[in-house]
This record gives structure tokens, C-alpha cells and sequence, in this order.
């Protein structure tokens, strides 16, 4: 392959976004941040609030993700007073089973009011079975502190280190009991270097933690399926 091409390749797909989003906004979190798809490639996802990046950021690290649009294109629907009205969502989130979930980020005091609730109500109508499976709002009660946290270390070490995870995951195979990150990293001699590796085979199934919490250096995990 030549050099080009290899560039070209990792150069970041653009946003899909229909529904612009501003490059800046007074008061509001706006901005681009990049994934690696289904097909590890790179891939620019924008959000228009702060809720919304921890929204996107939860959504891309789930077991079942597949796919995620943001910003799609405005959807008409019955305006519950009788009026033609549209409704922009958020994102369009896929799972690997295939189904398509439309989601609103909404802040909890706007989600919780009888008019809000009464409109999305009008939207899941139009919405259910023409460009989705299902409707969800999403706040920010709804994310959870550990989700986010991990999601954070899995997008911060998204990309691989081969020679580093080659000797995380043979060490992983290994396991026979559970065992603090820090001390596995030792007894395989990557100290600190190897965390982001560790973070990547919790993420890929040849570990998993004890317990559900933060992924943490203290964190205690043990061999997964794929190890």
C-alpha cells in the first residue's frame, strides 16, 4: 500500500451532521471529536453541548454499538396544537442487532415539563418506523459518572500500541485469579506504560472487571473471553 493511500485512509471522515452545527457559540460546549468506526476507521461526530459530547462519548463505547449519526435531518410531524412542525434530533444510534434509536439530548428541566413531554410524544409518532425503532431522551441524570469515566479512558486510548498490547494480552491469558491493574502491569513489567493497553483489552473482551467501577489503576480485573 502506498504512503498516500495509508494517508488517506486515516485522514477523519467528515461529520455527517444535516442540521449545522455552530463552530462556536457563546455559552455553549460545540465542537468535533473523532472515533474509529465499525471499521476502525476515523470517523468526526460534532455536538452542540456539553451533554451532548458525554451523551456521544457513552453511545460510542457500549458492547452493542454499531453506528452513531449526529444532527439528522428535521423530521415532520403534528405539533400536538394542531400545527405542521418539525423536530431535529440529535443522534441516530445503531445497534449491532440493528436497531436504530433516535435520541434527543435535552437538559432534565426542559425533558421533565408537560410541553416537552406532550411534543416528543407527537415526534415518536412520526418518527417510529420511518427513520427509527425507538425514542429516547437523554439528560444529563441519564449518564452515568462510571459509564462516562470509562468511556473517557477508552476514547483517550483508542488507538493501539501493538507491540504493548501484544504483551498486555498474553500476560491477560495467563490469569487465574482477579488482580489490581497496577500489580498485573508490574508482574508483566509495563508498570504505567501498559494502563491504555489494559483499557483497550477491557474494551475488546480479553479482560473484564470484577466489578462494574471506574477503571481505575487499583481496579481489580480478571481474564475475559477473548484472552
Amino acid at each position: 500500500m502506498s504512503e498516500a493511500i495509508k494517508h488517506l485512509r486515516k485522514t477523519p471522515a467528515k461529520s455527517r451532521a444535516v442540521r449545522k452545527i455552530p463552530r462556536s457559540s457563546k455559552g455553549h460546549f460545540v465542537g468535533e471529536l473523532v472515533y474509529n468506526n465499525i471499521n476502525g476507521q476515523p470517523q468526526r461526530l460534532g455536538f452542540a453541548s456539553l451533554t451532548e459530547f458525554r451523551a456521544a462519548l457513552c453511545l460510542l463505547y457500549r458492547n452493542d454499538f454499531f453506528d452513531i449519526e449526529e444532527q439528522l435531518a428535521a423530521l415532520p410531524f403534528n405539533h400536538p396544537k394542531g400545527a405542521p412542525s418539525v423536530h431535529h434530533f440529535d443522534f441516530r444510534f445503531t445497534t449491532k442487532g440493528g436497531q436504530r434509536i433516535c435520541i434527543s439530548v435535552k437538559p432534565e428541566r426542559i425533558a421533565q415539563t408537560h410541553v416537552y413531554q406532550v411534543t416528543i410524544g407527537a415526534v415518536k409518532k412520526a418518527a417510529i418506523g420511518n427513520i427509527c425503532d425507538a425514542v429516547a431522551t437523554v439528560t444529563e441524570r441519564n449518564i452515568s459518572p462510571v459509564e462516562l469515566h470509562n468511556a473517557e479512558l477508552y476514547h483517550a486510548a483508542r488507538r493501539p500500541e501493538p507491540v504493548i498490547d501484544a504483551v498486555v494480552v498474553e500476560g491477560l491469558a495467563r490469569l487465574e485469579a482477579p488482580v489490581a491493574i497496577n500489580r498485573f502491569l508490574e508482574d508483566i513489567g509495563l508498570s504505567g506504560r501498559g494502563f491504555f493497553s489494559v483499557a483497550r483489552a477491557i474494551r475488546y473482551g480479553h479482560a473484564r472487571l470484577f466489578t462494574p467501577e471506574k477503571i481505575r489503576g487499583k481496579t481489580l480485573i480478571e481474564r475475559g473471553e477473548a484472552a
